[in-house]
């Protein structure tokens, strides 16, 4: 593959973004190690047909994810009209068969035989998740999690329906309930619920350069907290190298428990969870042992004086042998051990300027998600299936990696930590 960017020295999503389709496509073909994948679907085909070769239509699926198309027949007229795509994805002019572009259902099977190396799909992108964090000083190091519903808009096949002939129905998906709570103009608790059919993403990106590491999808209904959990243990503790980079892993409130920061602090991962208020009886604070020292919910600490008067203590940070928050009042300074309550009283305090900083890293796999709907073509899609959808996800992810490989290989000289992109 022709190198196609020799100027840019530090990978930048904006810098993606302002290339032509062509151009980045050619990045993500640069990125992508699909060998292996390729000659084992050569190999299932053996002495088939091939009037479309495995690796010709291999390239037409990427192209199809990177020129945005949430349809094989809009992709289709892509390649009609494009002369110098189909060059570039091996569909010569020259060589005589009956359809130029390959009909739909070209795409239909080959998609069917992918989906059925989903095992593959994943050596992939876990192969080029490990480039990553050779390639990248920091990767990994502050890492964030989230669920996205991924929803389906097939019809619904009904109960009665045994058959497996049309697969124009859903069979795979399920209903979800996701409940806001807020506070109104008026100051009265409001509450609203949202419903979804279909399935759930679970990612974990690195915050600085806000690529995935780490991905699973369940049915929507499935828990997310217990699927974030697996993703963790089959995906970042059970290697060593993620989990020796990881030193902060951020979550928002949802993912609130007491065993997902014991399993996080237990893998050596400072845990930076948003939390929920689940003091019960209209509880507004509580008193620290038998001390003059009471909290919140919220994790501020305050010091009650004689007269009854609650005073906010200074955090002065964590004690990692004694495993303990320092707070100070009037020039003392006093101790709280984080195992009295795991909830409140993280290795970095809740109401520090630290960890509201670190919380705000969070963002970074919510703009992962927004690529994903925006630019992969989830927020309106045909996909149909359990199976298909993990394989299209599995495969966008695929494509965000390989585009940052390919960039960062034409870009040999100066690489160091990524920024943010806006």
């Amino acid at each position: 593959m022709a190198k196609i960017i020799t100027h840019p020295s530090l990978f930048n999503y904006n810098e993606i973004d302002q290339l032509g389709d062509l151009e980045r496509f050619k990045i993500a073909l640069d990125g992508i190690d699909d060998e292996a994948l390729m000659r084992k679907l050569e190999k299932k085909r053996k002495k088939g047909r091939n009037d479309y070769p495995i690796r010709v239509m291999w390239n037409l699926i990427i192209a199809m994810k990177v020129f945005c198309h949430q349809s094989v027949e809009s992709f289709r007229r892509e390649l009609a009209r494009n002369s110098q795509l189909r060059r570039i994805c091996g569909l010569s002019d020259e060589i005589k068969r009956k359809h130029l572009i390959p009909p739909a259902r070209v795409f239909s099977q080959f998609i069917k035989m992918v989906k059925e190396e989903q095992e593959e799909i994943d050596r992939i992108f876990n192969e080029q998740v490990t480039a990553l964090y050779e390639m990248i000083p920091g990767f990994g190091e502050k890492i964030a999690g989230d669920g996205k519903y991924l929803d389906s808009y097939a019809k619904r096949k009904s109960p009665r329906d045994k058959s497996d002939a049309d697969e124009r129905s859903e069979r795979d998906a399920e209903w979800s309930v996701k409940e806001y709570h807020y506070t109104d103009k008026q100051g009265k608790k409001q509450s609203k619920k949202e419903y979804h059919y279909g399935f759930k993403g679970h990612i974990i990106c690195d915050v600085e350069s806000e690529l995935p590491i780490a991905y699973s999808l369940t049915a929507a209904n499935v828990d997310e907290k217990k699927a974030m959990k697996d993703l963790l243990k089959s995906n970042i503790i059970s290697n060593e190298r993620r989990v020796q980079a990881a030193k902060h892993l951020l979550l928002d409130r949802g993912y609130d428990s007491l065993d997902m920061i014991q399993t996080i602090k237990e893998a050596g991962i400072t845990p930076i969870i948003d939390i929920r208020n689940c003091w019960k009886d209209g509880e507004e604070t509580k008193q620290y042992k038998n001390t003059n020292m009471i909290y919140n919910y919220q994790g501020s600490v305050y010091y009650v004086d004689k007269a009854g008067n609650p005073h906010k203590m200074i955090y002065e940070g964590y004690d990692k042998q004694k495993k303990c928050l320092r707070y100070s009042h009037e020039g003392k300074t006093h101790k709280i051990y984080t195992s009295y309550d795991e909830r409140i009283f993280l290795p970095i305090a809740r109401d520090s300027k630290k960890f509201k900083r670190l919380y705000k890293g969070r963002t970074a796999v919510e703009r992962l998600n927004g690529r994903l709907d925006r630019d992969y073509m989830f927020e309106d899609h045909y996909i149909r299936g359990q199976g298909k959808m993990k394989v299209m996800l599995g495969l966008s992810l695929i494509i965000m990696t390989g585009m940052a490989i390919g960039k960062l290989k034409n870009g040999k000289t100066g690489i160091r930590s990524l920024k943010t992109a806006a």
